[in-house]
Order: C-alpha cells, then structure tokens, then sequence
C-alpha cells in the first residue's frame, strides 16, 4: 500500500504520512524542498517508516508531471500542502485582522495557483496510477465567513477545491468507480502559519500531533465517503449550499 501526502515536511502533513506509515503505508512524502523534505523522511526511517520523498512544488507544473510519471501506483493522495495568502515581507503567512477589501487580485491569483490550480494539476495526472479503490483526501476549511475567520484569498480557494471534491466524486459514481474522493475539515491547528499554540481558546487549538491521528482515522474509515466534505468530529457536512449562505 502506497500513500502520497503533499506539504509533509511540517506540520499538518507530516503527522498523516507519519500515522499513515505506521499503518503499513509506504510514504511518498511530497514537498518543494529537498533539504526539509529528506530530512522529514529520515525522521520517520527512525521510527521505522518506510518513506522517500518526492518533489511536489505546486507553483511548478514541471515538477508535478515529473512527480506523477515516478508514481507507478497510489492506494492514497493526500492534498495537503497549501498557502494561506501571497506572500509578503514582514506580514505573518495568515493576518486574520486583514480586511477584505484589502485583498489584492494578486494575492487571489497566487493563493488560488497553488491551493486549486497546482493541487488539481498533480490530482489529474495521477489519475492513471490510482489504485481501484484508491481515496484522494483534500484537506480543507469551512468557507461561512464569521467574525474570527474571513480570509478572502484562502476561502475562495478551498471553496475552490470543494467544488472539485464534489465534481470528481460524482464522475466517479457515475462511472461505477469504487474509488473516493473526499474533503476533511481538520479545524483550528496550531501551525506556524497561524502562530497559534496547540491548547489556545479553551482547548480548542488542537496540535498537528492531534490532526494528524484524526485525519488518518477519518482516511483509514470503511465508510464510503465518496463526495463528502467531513469535519473534525466526524460530523459530514450535508448542504453545502447552506454552509456558502452560513
């Protein structure tokens, strides 16, 4: 069993290869440095993984063809890799007190290349190396603004790579594949891209250790969860018009 997770030298994502590889799963841990990747992977060699890393850097289309033609089959995709915003001198990687007339188009272009464009580039050529009842897992947000989170450019991204969730679900159904595709909405992590500690706002900042065994739970389920979009606490999201509507 072969298992491919983007963004997994940190965070989030190294946590699902390492739970994932603990399972059983060969780990092909997907990443745009090389240095940080390699040493993700010796990290979990050590814990007697076996993983190798392959180089995923969404805003190059050469690198995700050249990351696809090395995968000769794939029983689990994980999208996880992802920015929150353009990047930009001396401004945290997510400013939740960025107002939303202040998002620029450039910064719409450059989220939205990396979180959709380059995710959905990998997932369609790796297509043909999936397994017949492989699962691709996009890791998601809610996308109903409040008055904590509204982050325009991330938002409209992962709506973005919802709506491909729930398109690419239904051409699998409609073809009798028993292949999934699915979104998991992990909550509030503590990563650096938020500066969040693990345990904040009454507990409810969970650590990258937490997701990850979450994640992987929801992954590993027998369910069929073709087309959904699933939170934290197992809970699927059934109308997902009226979460646009909040």
């Amino acid at each position: 069993m072969k298992a491919l997770i983007t963004g997994a030298n940190k965070g989030i994502g190294f946590e699902i290869a390492r739970n994932l590889g603990k399972r059983g799963y060969d780990i092909l841990l997907g990443a745009r440095d090389e240095d940080r990747g390699q040493a993700a992977v010796d990290k979990l060699v050590a814990e007697d993984i076996s993983a190798r890393f392959i180089k995923v850097d969404l805003n190059d289309v050469d690198t995700l063809h050249t990351a696809s033609a090395r995968v000769d089959s794939l029983d689990i995709l994980v999208n996880n890799a992802g920015i929150p915003d353009s990047v930009k001198p001396g401004h945290p990687p997510l400013d939740l007190t960025k107002h939303t007339f202040d998002y620029t188009t450039e910064d719409l272009r450059a989220t939205m290349e990396t979180n959709f464009f380059g995710t959905h580039e990998l997932t369609q050529h790796l297509l043909p190396s999936l397994s017949d009842k492989a699962k691709i897992v996009n890791v998601t947000i809610p996308i109903s603004p409040t008055d904590f989170w509204h982050p325009l450019a991330y938002i409209t991204s992962k709506a973005a790579l919802n709506i491909m969730t729930l398109t690419y679900a239904f051409e699998f159904k409609k073809a009798g594949s028993q292949r999934q595709i699915f979104g998991i909405m992990p909550g509030a992590i503590a990563t650096d891209l938020n500066g969040m500690e693990a345990g904040a706002r009454g507990g409810f900042v969970k650590s990258s250790e937490a997701a990850g065994e979450i994640i992987t739970h929801i992954i590993l389920s027998d369910k069929n969860q073709n087309g959904q979009i699933i939170q934290y606490d197992g809970k699927v999201v059934t109308d997902y018009e009226t979460q646009i509507r909040g």
